[in-house]
């Protein structure tokens, strides 16, 4: 099997609210896309870029009741995952089952990235994404 990881796509960031948080990226260079809802992941997601960095900030849902709760009842605002972006979706969950890491549900789509993504977790890693774009 070829390595189907192309490579770190974006950093995932848990915050209590985008419109709050967004300004403390600005001020370090960052644009970001309109802030949209994920409500498969419930949770608001808007996407900053620098250069070639690109960060997600990650909000709950309204109303609903989101992983990122958990980040933040915890941490507080903070980085949680990293994603990375993949060739195909298969063989990145087939490759990466076989080294240890555990999905937390099956691939979906994710409408506000533009891609499937699939979350996973190892006890060294923490929480990582996987997204492969839609061709």
């Amino acid at each position: 099997m070829e390595n189907c990881i192309i490579g770190i796509d974006h950093i995932g960031y848990a915050v209590k609210d985008i419109e709050e948080a967004r300004p403390f990226f600005e001020v370090l260079g960052f644009s970001f896309t309109k802030e949209r809802a994920d409500r498969r992941r419930s949770v608001n997601v808007s996407v900053g870029s620098l250069g070639g960095v690109k960060i997600e900030l990650c909000a709950p849902l309204e109303g609903a009741k989101s992983p990122v709760d958990g980040i933040l009842s915890k941490n507080g605002a903070i980085p949680y995952h990293l994603c990375y972006r993949v060739f195909d979706m298969r063989e990145a969950m087939e490759l990466l089952r076989d080294a240890g890491f555990m999905p937390t549900g099956e691939p979906a789509e994710s409408e506000p990235l533009g891609g499937i993504v699939c979350f996973l977790f190892s006890a060294e890693t923490g929480i990582i994404e996987l997204i492969e774009y839609r061709k």
